[in-house]
This record gives C-alpha cells, sequence and structure tokens, in this order.
C-alpha cells in the first residue's frame, strides 16, 4: 500500500519588502515612502507612509519586512511548511509607466532569488518560499508590456502568480483594456491574488481618531468585495474558466453576501 502524501501548512498570505524596493521607498520624499522619527522614548524607527492622511502616523517598519531568516524562524515556530510571499502594498501604480515595467522585472528577479536559494523543504525536492510577481499596473502602461511581465514572471519557476490591487489600470478589475492580461494570466497558470489597498472613502470613519481599525478592519474588506463583484459582473470569469483568483482576508464580505449578490443579479429588472 502506497504511504499516504504528506499535508502541507501553506501560508499564502504574507508579505515582504524586498531590499530593492525598501531603498527605492526610503528615497522618496513623497508618498508612498519609508521615513525615521524618534520615537518618545528617544529611540530611532523607521515608519512606512502608502496613502495620504494616513493616520498614526504610518506603520512601524522592522527587518522582520526584509529579513528572509526572520520569516523562515517564524514559518518553523508556527509549523509553516511553505510561504509564498508577495510585495506588501503599495505596488507600482504610483509611478510612470517605463519606471514601473523597470521597477516591476528587477523585483520579479529578486523575488525568484529571494524564493530559489530557500531552504528546501527535508524529503523533497520542494523549496519553503515561492512567491506572487507584480505587474506594471499603471494607467499609461501598454498591454505589450504587461504580457512582457506576464511572460517573464512564467518563466521565473519560483513565481507561481502575480498580487495585484484592485483599481487594475485605474478603472476597476472590469476593465475592458485588462481582457488580454486575464487571457494571458489563464494560458500561463499564474495565480492572481488580489488584495485590497485603497480601502473606501475615508470620510465614511468620521472625525475620531481611530486609528487604523477602521480602514483595515472594514475598508479592506469591502474594497476587496466590490473589486471580485465587478469582476464577476463583468463576465471575466466566464470568458476565462481556468483563471485561479485568490482573494485576501477571506474574500472580504463575499461569502456573507454571496446569495444576495445572487439574488439581486437574478431580479434586476
Amino acid at each position: 500500500m502506497a504511504a499516504p502524501a504528506q499535508r502541507l501548512l501553506v501560508d499564502v498570505h504574507t508579505h515582504v519588502y524586498l531590499p530593492r524596493y525598501l531603498s527605492f521607498l526610503r528615497a522618496r520624499s513623497a508618498v508612498p515612502r519609508v521615513f525615521t522619527r524618534t520615537t518618545p522614548d528617544g529611540a530611532s524607527e523607521e515608519r512606512l507612509l502608502i496613502l495620504d492622511a494616513e493616520p498614526s502616523g504610518g506603520r512601524p517598519m522592522g527587518p522582520q519586512y526584509w529579513d528572509r531568516g526572520l520569516k523562515l524562524d517564524f514559518m518553523k515556530r508556527h509549523g509553516i511548511d511553505i510561504s509564498i510571499v508577495s510585495s506588501a502594498n503599495p505596488w507600482l501604480d504610483f509611478l510612470s509607466a517605463p519606471a514601473a515595467h523597470e521597477l516591476a522585472h528587477q523585483l520579479n528577479d529578486d523575488l525568484e532569488t529571494y524564493c530559489s536559494t530557500s531552504p528546501a523543504l527535508a524529503g523533497g525536492p520542494l523549496k519553503q518560499l515561492y512567491g506572487f510577481g507584480l505587474l506594471p499596473l499603471v494607467p499609461e502602461v501598454t498591454t505589450a508590456s504587461l504580457l512582457d511581465t506576464v511572460h517573464q514572471i512564467s518563466a521565473l519557476p519560483h513565481l507561481k502568480g502575480v498580487i495585484m490591487g484592485s483599481r487594475g489600470l485605474g478603472n476597476g478589475l472590469d476593465d475592458d483594456a485588462l481582457e488580454p492580461v486575464w487571457a494571458a494570466l489563464e494560458h500561463a497558470g499564474l495565480v492572481v491574488f488580489l488584495h485590497p489597498h485603497y480601502g473606501v472613502d475615508g470620510k465614511e470613519w468620521g472625525g475620531r481618531d481611530n486609528g487604523h481599525v477602521l480602514p483595515l478592519a472594514l475598508g479592506f474588506p469591502f474594497e476587496t468585495t466590490i473589486a471580485v463583484t465587478r469582476l464577476i459582473l463583468a463576465g471575466v470569469l466566464d470568458r476565462h474558466p481556468g483563471l485561479r483568483v485568490l482573494l485576501a482576508h477571506s474574500g472580504g464580505a463575499l461569502p456573507q453576501l454571496s446569495a444576495r449578490l445572487a439574488s439581486c443579479i437574478a431580479h434586476d429588472p
């Protein structure tokens, strides 16, 4: 009798700021950027600002975001066999199209090295780290640039998909201009990891200082829910049945609202 297959614990949602990207953000004076400040107790700390008027003076940055050894230690501590890492937001949509194309290719190569040189799982050919690459999704980018980057990622053996925000080229994921990209991703067998970044209109959170709680706990899942619903209504998954889409944060509110959405679709006059 054949031995049962090993069951692996795989973490598909874990982020990294690769050193090249971190240096790029540190050199910027405008949002998004990484800056250093002095804490009330006199210590020095780095903070990340990814959106205008972000609460709490941005988010603390530490070596756990770029030190691969700390990533592997975290995996060992929690019994994680494989992590599929992805660049943390912000991605590249604040750049010009040529700059986004160049940086995406560099970061994809960096991520391939980060993963391919990671330790192997005991007793098999698998590595402990794989990745989701980046596409230069900016409004002015050409289709040729996007398809070239899909081809690059598909040729990197340790990159298994792409991480993508909800705005696409600026008009959402139901934008007809993305149709060649969906087709290329489907053909390449790459997973689309749909991850929120922008939240919803900040005026909805009122005037109280609640830090990041409302934008992250509610804004991110609502953003994902709206984005994927538009994708469904546009027929993208009907035209590309082999396209695999992975939704961050348990799909936002889609699992809870799917029946309500279906009812509204069925009864809309």
